[in-house]
């Protein structure tokens, strides 16, 4: 049985929803593609920040200097990230990927167009700004997530456990965009594809557990993972209902069940700082 020696982080959730959701339900209201007005971009991409900043608020709200001085660290100490990691990083997206397109073609499916590819490539100036608000977004967002969210949970419930609930929460945090136009989410509606972006979601989750203690707790290491993973949707199109997408779905559930089985043996790293960065 897991000792529940923490508190359930409802606060983190009243706060991180609110600022996300105050912004996405107005842009929602407006009926208008958010990407025909740099106000209603500025609003889908600012709402994107509110789990960080709820997380960042709440930690320095309780000014205990050692939990303080433990949230820095795991957002900024490189040398938390193994090296073996590095490759994963940059790799394990677009090789489940491309596993998909290849598993799809062999059933006679075509390979979704990327417009988004196609824009960057056309404008190859802008590839580090893109790389850089890629970086910010998932960067926010995984302050919060990982950075608080997933250990507040991992003091409550077991880490395979805290892994699958903190991507419930993603999940449900996510709602608005369902209404916003122009959003991926609502390509999608709430029929097959939203039960398969449940479990993309959810799945992702226990991906980014995985890294987030694999590194020793490194929100910057989940943050470049969440990254590589976002770019990697839209430069393989992200194309819901078509078998490219099921298929990688697929791919990416079957794989988070044997990390739920080695988050099962291991045992986060107390709150303190990094004494030896080579174990």
């Amino acid at each position: 049985m897991t000792d529940r020696s923490g508190s359930f982080p409802w606060s983190f959730l009243l706060i991180g929803f609110s600022l996300s959701w105050a912004v996405w339900i107005p842009v929602a209201i407006t009926g208008r593609d958010y990407q025909s007005s740099p106000y209603l971009l500025v609003g889908v991409l600012l709402g994107a920040f509110g789990p960080g900043l709820a997380a960042i608020f709440l930690t320095y709200i309780n000014r205990e200097k050692d939990d303080l001085q433990d949230f820095r660290n795991r957002i900024y100490e490189l040398r938390r990230i193994r090296p073996s990691w590095i490759l994963i990083i940059l790799t394990l997206w677009p090789v489940l990927h491309a596993t998909a397109i290849g598993i799809s073609k062999l059933f006679g499916a075509p390979t979704p167009n990327s417009p988004f590819l196609e824009e960057v490539l056309g404008q190859s100036n802008t590839i580090p700004l893109v790389i850089f608000l890629y970086f910010l977004q998932a960067g926010v967002e995984e302050i919060g997530w990982r950075g608080y969210l997933q250990d507040k949970l991992g003091e409550y419930f077991s880490l395979p456990v805290s892994a699958l609930v903190t991507g419930v929460i993603h999940t449900l945090w996510y709602l608005p965009l369902f209404w916003v136009v122009g959003s991926n989410q609502i390509k999608m509606g709430f029929g097959v594809d939203f039960l398969i972006f449940i479990g993309f979601v959810i799945s992702s989750s226990v991906y980014s557990a995985w890294c987030y203690y694999g590194n020793h707790r490194s929100v910057l290491a989940a943050a470049l993972l969440h990254t590589t993973g976002n770019l990697s949707f839209d430069i393989f199109a992200y194309a819901p209902g078509t078998l490219k997408h099921l298929v990688f779905v697929l791919l990416m559930t079957a794989g988070a069940i044997p990390l739920l089985c080695y988050l099962r043996r291991i045992r986060p790293e107390p709150n303190r700082l990094l004494e030896d960065s080579s174990t």
